[in-house]
């Protein structure tokens, strides 16, 4: 039986902020205890946030909608970051384990960027035809 494959995830982005949530995931295994209902299941959560809208975007939604969905994707890039940041300076990241961060983030929330601009676009030829 052949599974079926939803158009989100032929989606570079999706696939990119589908990797980022296991990135999030890995790092945070190693956040204290006493974190475990703070930073580091908020951290989980918002990569989660990250990865849904986008594929929530991707459905039978308005463009309207397609732009909102997009835009928190994009948010909830901005808000995994900060506190990506904030679990460096707490001593819960690595340094280098919070540039790899940045650096996947930065892919992630420019191809969500470029994805809502694309659609932005089509809604403005939409209006003027």
């Amino acid at each position: 039986m052949k599974t079926y494959v939803f158009s989100f995830e032929k989606l570079d982005v999706w696939k990119e902020a589908h990797a980022l949530v296991l990135l999030t995931y890995t790092a945070t295994k190693k956040f204290p205890t006493s974190e475990r209902f703070g930073l580091s299941n908020w951290m989980k959560e918002t990569s989660i946030d990250v990865v849904t809208n986008i594929s929530l975007g991707s459905g039978p939604v308005s463009r309207k909608e397609q732009i909102e969905f997009y835009q928190k994707a994009y948010s909830a890039g901005m808000k995994l970051l900060n506190q990506a940041l904030i679990g460096r300076d707490l001593g819960y990241i690595t340094a280098e384990h919070c540039t790899e961060f940045r650096i996947h983030l930065e892919m992630v929330t420019g191809k969500i960027h470029a994805l809502r601009k694309s659609v932005v676009n089509k809604s403005m030829v939409a209006t003027a035809a």
